[in-house]
């Protein structure tokens, strides 16, 4: 308890405990265990079993999913206090969806989930604030989502444009594809390929005229055709 004690000042921080008090957190946490993590240790790797409700209660992590090809993206970056895997540790198959890393020594406590649950059944405030962290990490993940796909949208059609720049020597390209093969080649929609060439000219990266692209900010094109 008296570990407990040290960092309840972070834990009413955390939005799972808002409006919670104090005396409240200690009966809610009382079956509580810490773990410590030193920097760039990895805290859970993906498809691990959610079977506990995790709090970084100290340090900073990182979400990075990790491909078969090696290539990371960075889904979250967390900073305590914050709980860990809200949206999964309840879903039929409770797994980690990502690899949780630390960025500097970090302290995670860990509350067993059916015990959770027990406490969510009695303390309403707890309750509610459960449901709406679930709710804004859907939120957030979708958003995250759509600016992972469109960056990576960005940077295929950059690369596109960087390649024709280098095959025809020019910062003015001729297409040598129709928009709709172009999508069939990328993996994506007519209209999503379209809303991203409209957004990379509103921003001033290029002018289109027909099948000709002039690039206007070429060091914008190169640095994202080469981002990896």
């Amino acid at each position: 308890m008296s570990t407990l004690i040290k960092y309840v000042s972070v834990i009413k921080k955390c939005k799972l405990f808002e409006d919670i008090e104090e005396k409240e957190i200690f009966e809610i946490l009382k079956d509580y265990q810490i773990e410590s993590y030193e920097k760039d240790e990895t805290i859970r790797f993906r498809n691990d079993p959610c079977t506990e409700v995790l709090i970084l209660i100290e340090g900073e992590t990182l979400g990075l999913f990790i491909n078969e090809d090696g290539k990371v993206i960075q889904v979250d970056h967390m900073f305590a206090p914050k709980t860990l895997a809200t949206a999964v540790i309840f879903s039929s198959n409770p797994k980690f969806p990502v690899d949780v890393v630390t960025v500097k020594p970090s302290k995670i406590l860990k509350i067993p989930k059916e015990k959770f649950v027990r406490k969510m059944m009695t303390n309403e405030k707890l309750l509610r604030n459960y449901l709406q962290l679930v709710s804004d990490t859907f939120v957030f993940i979708t958003d995250r989502f759509y600016e992972i796909t469109l960056k990576n949208l960005v940077q295929k059609i950059c690369s596109y444009l960087y390649e024709l720049h280098k095959a025809q020597n020019s910062t003015t390209v001729i297409m040598n594809m129709s928009k709709e093969e172009l999508a069939r080649e990328f993996g994506v929609t007519r209209p999503a390929l379209s809303r991203v060439f409209i957004e990379l000219e509103k921003a001033g990266v290029i002018e289109i005229e027909g099948k000709s692209i002039k690039i206007k900010k070429f060091k914008y094109v190169k640095d994202y055709a080469l981002f990896f």
